[in-house]
């Protein structure tokens, strides 16, 4: 009996542990699949604490970064030279998301989010893949690649970073 409760209190702490960091950053590919099987892809580096502070930063098809801390979430659009100011109600916070997953099969986790249900994969011990429906209905699939945990950031990094040139726009 001993020997089970030892193992399976090993068992769960090593899955805790795949969704469990202070902080956390990996390249991403972000696919965006509408109802008519059209596709685009996104491209960039994704940082978070597990203080509710992000920045994820695209690179590809377009150049533009999201940061989102405590309860607002800025996005910062250098092509149309204006950064968006929304709420993080109307934006959904990945890290909490992550974190708030619950295991239920293996390999897969899920959380509730907004009526919305996010999907976690888990490859190799760490996190490969986020999954959701938006409210528009697309699919979208976040792979993360070179995933790395528990690295000190410099609070700067997600500080929001507006050149006095754009416009500024609060939703």
């Amino acid at each position: 009996m001993k020997y089970f409760l030892c193992v399976a209190i090993i068992f769960i702490n090593i899955q805790a542990g795949v969704l469990d960091f202070k902080s956390i950053q990996s390249d991403f590919i972000q696919t965006i699949t509408n109802d008519q099987n059209s596709s685009i892809n996104y491209s960039g580096r994704f940082y978070a604490t597990d203080s509710n502070k992000a920045l994820w930063i695209y690179d590809k098809p377009i150049k533009k970064k999201v940061y989102f801390n405590d309860k607002k979430v800025a996005i910062v659009e250098p092509e149309l030279e204006q950064v968006i100011v929304t709420t993080l109600q109307n934006s959904p916070n990945l890290t909490q998301i992550i974190k708030d997953a619950k295991k239920i099969k293996d390999n897969t986790y899920k959380a509730t989010y907004q009526d919305t249900d996010y999907f976690v994969e888990i490859k190799d011990g760490e996190i490969a893949d986020i999954m959701y429906k938006d409210k528009l209905d697309n699919r979208v699939i976040i792979k993360l690649n070179n995933l790395q945990k528990n690295i000190i950031f410099d609070d700067s990094l997600f500080r929001v970073k507006v050149p006095s040139n754009y416009d500024i726009v609060d939703q």
